[in-house]
């Protein structure tokens, strides 16, 4: 499972997540600073890449335009903002859950 980390994601998620071993790349590392949501999603499923976000209106919502016209995305993860531990303990739980599944057109 490769993720790409909405802007709003904290830097030091990804830099926890790698050290388990966990392929992320971050909107800064991208260079996507400040993109739309749209344009981020893009980015994120040109690279194959499951886009983690604590953005639920609005990322719902691409994912509802999206599937109307049949565009496909790599997969939508929809988080709470939590405090990193919990979060990073909630993320490992789930990457270790969903590794081998196509999150290609799913929103969790």
């Amino acid at each position: 499972m490769k993720l790409y980390l909405d802007e709003h994601v904290h830097l030091t998620v990804a830099t926890l997540l790698r050290a388990h071993g966990i392929d992320c790349l971050t909107t800064r590392d991208a260079g996507n600073l400040g993109l739309s949501d749209e344009e981020q999603l893009s980015y994120a499923t040109h690279h194959n890449r499951a886009i983690l976000t604590f953005n639920h209106r609005d990322y719902l919502q691409l994912a509802k335009q999206w599937q109307a016209v049949g565009r496909a995305h790599a997969g939508i993860i929809l988080s709470k903002e939590l405090a990193l531990p919990e979060l990073i303990r909630r993320l490992h739980r789930f990457i270790t859950e969903y590794r081998e599944n196509d999150l290609a057109n799913h929103v969790i």
